[in-house]
């Protein structure tokens, strides 16, 4: 398997700070957008899936539901998968004791 090169690297960070626009846009407030998972660690391979954390003011079925749609669009138009993983500020204390969110905190790149 071959790793992504440094010019997919770029483009990998153009297509999550596009996804990140998208949904401040939508939802009119400023998120926070982490990059995570094989992308972060430089260990991905032309076929891997993009891992963005979502981290929102309040989570509800709407909002996720929004940025669900918005990961769809903005993958499909850049012919990629967003796999996004959308949070509450107020969970993060709570969920920061997770090995998952441990291993976010470890790797991510916030953008």
């Amino acid at each position: 398997m071959r790793r992504m090169s440094v010019e997919r690297s770029a483009t990998i960070e153009q297509i999550v700070r596009e996804f990140h626009q998208r949904v401040e846009q939508a939802l009119g407030t400023p998120v926070k957008v982490v990059l995570f998972g094989s992308r972060a660690r430089g260990e991905a391979t032309e076929g891997s899936d993009i891992d963005v954390l979502v981290v929102v003011p309040v989570l509800d079925a709407r909002v996720e539901d929004l940025i669900g749609d918005l990961a769809w669009e903005v993958g499909l138009n850049a012919g990629v998968v967003l796999a996004v993983v959308p949070v509450a500020q107020d969970e993060l204390k709570v969920l920061s004791q997770s090995p998952f969110f441990q291993a976010v905190q470890r790797e991510g790149i916030p953008l």
